[in-house]
């Protein structure tokens, strides 16, 4: 039986409790929780995301973007310095200009799914969102962009509630009781502010300059309706220590495109480095970029 979390990638100061252990057959990803039901639960409860008819960047998905551009070239230095010096030599970003309105077609919208168990007995479902470009207010743009949203179960696998996460607040982001989640069904309906893609319940949780769609009636919506289980589908994407596909770019450690020198408007790091990623209720999650570092030990070969 596991104790105390003594991962590189977890928080110190927390001590849990055993979480599962992996199963024999049918958990590829050994998190304690059968495939099968991971992929049950993740179509139960995906969400409806919003998105703005104005927005100029769609969603998109990870074979898509790399049919497109290469974000994974290894550089010897993870610093702005470096981003600045690559781009002065190759005089364009690692997004080229066409790719970074993603895909007109929903056929390639792939929301890609994280499902793990709590030490208390509970379940949380997070469902990641491919954007190839974030359009920031200003000067804040940057290559690629990650959103996320966490739906929370009980023991029992009842709902309770939905984490909305957005910009700094991800980890994992604003909480909403299920009673006060706006649905269709079980699949939370979510807000994507124009440009920055920030995830949010209601106008209520975006940032003042942000602009979302707010469809009182779904069908009559003049803004697409993204019904994440629809299209490109949902996509499980295992854990830090298992992932169950697109390897070489879920293992990729550093930032999926170029660096800059302001806050804001460097590019990500991928889902299982992101700081948003979390594993045993919310203890795990990454908490800055340099953790993402440390975490590489423990999850490469």
């Amino acid at each position: 039986m596991r104790g105390a979390c003594t991962h590189s990638f977890c928080s110190p100061e927390i001590s849990r409790a055993p979480g599962p252990l992996p199963l024999g057959d049918g958990d590829a990803d050994g998190d304690g929780i059968p495939d099968a039901l991971e992929d049950e639960l993740a179509a139960r409860f995906a969400p409806i995301v919003l998105l703005h008819r104005d927005d100029a960047h769609r969603p998109a998905s990870i074979p898509w973007l790399l049919a497109r551009a290469n974000v994974f070239e290894r550089r010897d230095q993870d610093t702005a310095v470096a981003a600045v010096a690559d781009f002065a030599i190759t005089g364009k970003p690692r997004i080229p200009e066409p790719v970074r309105s993603g895909s007109s077609n929903p056929q390639d919208w792939v929301a890609y799914t994280h499902v793990y168990p709590r030490s208390d007995g509970g379940t949380n479902i997070q469902y990641w969102f491919f954007y190839p470009f974030n359009d920031g207010p200003l000067l804040f743009d940057h290559d690629v962009d990650w959103e996320h949203l966490t739906v929370r179960l009980d023991a029992s696998g009842a709902p309770t509630g939905v984490d909305f996460a957005r910009h700094e607040d991800d980890h994992p982001g604003v909480f909403r009781p299920w009673h006060a989640v706006r649905r269709e069904g079980d699949h939370p309906i979510a807000l994507s502010a124009r440009g920055t893609h920030a995830t949010g319940g209601s106008r209520d949780d975006l940032a003042w300059f942000e602009q979302a769609a707010d469809c009182p009636e779904l069908e009559r919506c003049d803004h697409p309706v993204w019904r994440t289980w629809l299209g490109g589908g949902l996509e499980n994407i295992g854990e830090r220590s298992a992932p169950l596909r697109h390897h070489e770019a879920l293992l990729f450690e550093r930032r999926w495109g170029n660096i800059g020198i302001v806050p804001g408007t460097s590019a990500p790091h991928g889902p299982l480095f992101h700081r948003g990623f979390c594993v045993d209720g919310f203890s795990s999650c990454l908490e800055a970029d340099g953790a993402a570092r440390t975490a590489r030990a423990a999850i490469r070969p």
